[in-house]
């Protein structure tokens, strides 16, 4: 049990567990995106360049949850836990369920042999959180903390929470620019598809970004 008289427990303990969800729903979106079989026939090199931006975001996501695992953030264990068994879940349901091709003109991803191996991965972390749930509770009976280590780790958590909420609202913003923006000071900010457009967009008022 937590010994502390710290008067920034009121504030460590929300920020916890704020900054362990928010990571802990990209993971959960990551698993969701890469494990739903969709039809990439018609798509650029088959889906895989949406699949590697998908996989670098999961890895982030990852990342950060093993962060606030090492700083011992309370639920930072059970969401390790629940990352697990996500991709269980999830594959689970579209290996009895995967989409049926029967005249073999469409093309899936990812095959079954992928979400197999994201299944095991899930495995994988589930018995790691099972194990490190174990452990930490043996260590943490007696575990008292000074107010100066909860603050820290208060803006640890608040710093790891502004960047995986930030991350997604940048991206969010930048997808509803219109074509070929630029701001006032001339600064590109979404995607031209020749120098005439971009010429084009800045002398449109429409597109100037205020």
């Amino acid at each position: 049990m937590l010994r502390s008289n710290t008067r920034w427990l009121w504030l460590y303990f929300p920020m916890s567990w704020i900054a362990v969800g928010v990571v802990l729903l990209h993971i959960v979106f990551y698993d969701w995106t890469l494990l739903t079989p969709k039809d990439v026939g018609g798509t650029l090199f088959g889906g895989a360049m949406s699949t590697q931006l998908f996989l670098s975001g999961w890895a982030v996501a990852t990342l950060g949850l093993i962060v606030a695992i090492l700083l011992r953030l309370p639920g930072s264990i059970l969401a390790w836990i629940t990352a697990g068994l996500v991709p269980l879940c999830i594959g689970g349901w579209w290996q009895l369920n995967y989409p049926d091709d029967a005249n073999g003109n469409l093309l899936y991803s990812p095959v079954q042999a992928d979400i197999t191996i994201a299944m095991l991965i899930g495995a994988a972390i589930l018995a790691s959180g099972l194990y490190a749930r174990i452990r930490v509770k043996t260590a943490s009976r007696n575990a008292s903390l000074s107010g100066l280590k909860i603050f820290g780790k208060t803006v640890a958590a608040a710093a790891l929470s502004a960047f995986f909420i930030a991350v997604p609202l940048a991206f969010l913003k930048q997808q509803a620019l219109p074509y070929c923006a630029f701001s006032k000071e001339g600064q590109q900010l979404s995607v031209c598809l020749s120098e005439e457009d971009g010429k084009r967009s800045m002398n449109s008022t429409f597109k100037v970004i205020t």
